[in-house]
């Protein structure tokens, strides 16, 4: 039995004119994106591109100075990212978010409701409506499987290893089953052995009708994941198209490939 058998009800994510500002200081300047369902696109660029600062934003983690962001029909560019989060939307960061006083499997179930989770016992109860312990549980244990990671499931969070507390960060992203999976930098520190297995869960939820936008430096993670890529640099977008074109793309070898 896979993990993750259920269709999502995919929706669209539109970024338009968006800017972000640090003190004066422009990171995002103008940046025009979109995302369809089942649509794995990759967002690249030199260190201090923009491209942390624009998934930020678009995950409401952020302020944005100006522009519009829409997750389908709905405007959520000044809404709360809990908020987001219950439209669809989940996410990864850099520093990867695991609930340090809970087990690895604890903060799956966690995850299975949305939830920021103080105990595990509050993530069963979502106001009238409660979830099954035994599903919860059930599904948690299946990913863990499918990822291989059965083997650290009773492991605090705060005993996990860098490489580690990524492969479940990612994994409590995934089992929320989101429309929109924001990822930023996933595979940075995971072992080599786990990186198959990890992207094949990516592919798993676009599939089934997520949009995933993923921020990562791997070039050959950018190739073999994603079905087009943006290329940002001193925080405008120069270009946009399959991973071939852009590397084809003179403005792009000059800013970050060469």
């Amino acid at each position: 039995m896979t993990t993750l058998t259920r269709e999502i009800v995919g929706v669209s994510l539109e970024v338009r004119g968006i800017e972000v500002n640090y003190d004066g200081v422009a990171a995002v300047q103008g940046v025009d994106l979109t995302l369809s369902p089942g649509e794995i696109v990759g967002l690249i660029g030199p260190n201090g591109a923009g491209k942390s600062s624009l998934t930020n934003a678009i995950a409401g983690d952020i302020r944005v100075k100006s522009g519009v962001i829409r997750i389908g029909e709905r405007d959520v560019t000044r809404m709360a990212a809990y908020k987001r989060a219950r439209l669809g939307m989940s996410r990864t960061s850099q520093t990867a978010r695991v609930f340090g006083a809970m087990t690895v499997f604890e903060g799956l179930v966690t995850s299975v409701r949305g939830n920021s989770g103080a105990s595990l016992a509050t993530t069963l109860r979502v106001g009238s409506a409660r979830v099954s312990e035994a599903a919860a549980a059930e599904k948690a244990w299946e990913l863990l499987d499918h990822l291989g990671l059965q083997h650290i499931a009773n492991n605090f969070g705060n005993e996990l290893s860098g490489g580690q507390r990524r492969s479940i960060d990612l994994a409590m992203a995934v089992i929320r089953e989101p429309s929109i999976l924001l990822l930023d930098e996933p595979m940075v520190g995971v072992a080599p052995a786990l990186v198959p297995a990890l992207l094949n869960e990516v592919r798993t939820i676009a599939d089934r009708g997520a949009g995933v936008l993923i921020v990562e430096h791997a070039l050959d993670v950018i190739a073999s994941l994603c079905h087009r890529v943006i290329v940002m640099a001193a925080g405008a977008v120069i270009a946009n198209g399959t991973y071939q074109e852009i590397t084809e793309n003179e403005e792009v070898r000059r800013a970050y490939l060469s």
